[in-house]
């Protein structure tokens, strides 16, 4: 494993229960939530009498939007590489799947899932091998398949990690430009939608959100 993203996992690891109090309210991503769930239920026709619309949560930290997914109506799966997030999301939806591995290859058939969401969790992944990752994302969507992702977005002077609350944080980050995460969805394969920034008044860090179509 690469050495950047074992820092993260162990990070993760010793820090799961702060972060679950830190980070609970999920007002701050409730319009992306909203955004992902009309364009996968446009897509896979929800409402109809076919099997519920299938999501990975990929890098799904506490389980908070696979338990909102599941609100909705979706069938979602929690994946993320921290076994301890793993237990919180098995906990807060007991009856989603919940899987443990690394995004950058992921353990899934081609075309298993209508969406994919990847909240603030690409953006641990080292930028020389986010195209790789991108790609399997587009691979295990469906034809017309939805994934809505969020990344830090870069500012001047920035130099990496911001303000942690936690002692001895090593998580690894990287920032994007939203030209550069247009290019680089593009490049997967992806159509893109939309791609929008905005900025968090507590960590005081910059968002690109994109959201695009297998």
């Amino acid at each position: 494993m690469d050495e950047r993203v074992r820092r993260t996992v162990e990070t993760y690891e010793r820090v799961a229960d702060t972060y679950a109090n830190i980070h609970g309210d999920r007002e701050v991503v409730a319009d992306l939530v909203e955004r992902f769930v009309a364009a996968v239920g446009d897509a896979s026709g929800l409402g109809a009498p076919a099997a519920r619309p299938r999501v990975l949560d990929v890098g799904c930290g506490p389980g908070w939007e696979s338990a909102a997914f599941d609100e909705h109506g979706f069938d979602p799966v929690s994946f993320d590489l921290t076994g301890r997030f793993l237990e919180q999301a098995r906990e807060r939806v007991p009856d989603a799947a919940a899987v443990r591995g690394d995004m950058r290859a992921l353990p899934f058939a081609d075309a298993s899932f209508d969406g994919l969401w990847a909240c603030a969790s690409l953006l641990h992944v080292p930028e020389s091998e986010v195209p790789a990752t991108l790609a399997d994302f587009e691979r295990v969507l469906t034809d017309g398949g939805v994934v809505l992702v969020s990344l830090k977005r870069s500012t001047s002077g920035d130099d990496g990690l911001r303000g942690s609350p936690y002692d001895d944080d090593e998580r690894h980050f990287e920032r994007y430009e939203p030209e550069t995460v247009t290019r680089l969805f593009e490049d997967a394969g992806f159509a893109v939608r939309s791609v929008d920034t905005s900025d968090d008044s507590d960590t005081h860090d910059d968002w690109v959100a994109v959201c695009a179509v297998a």
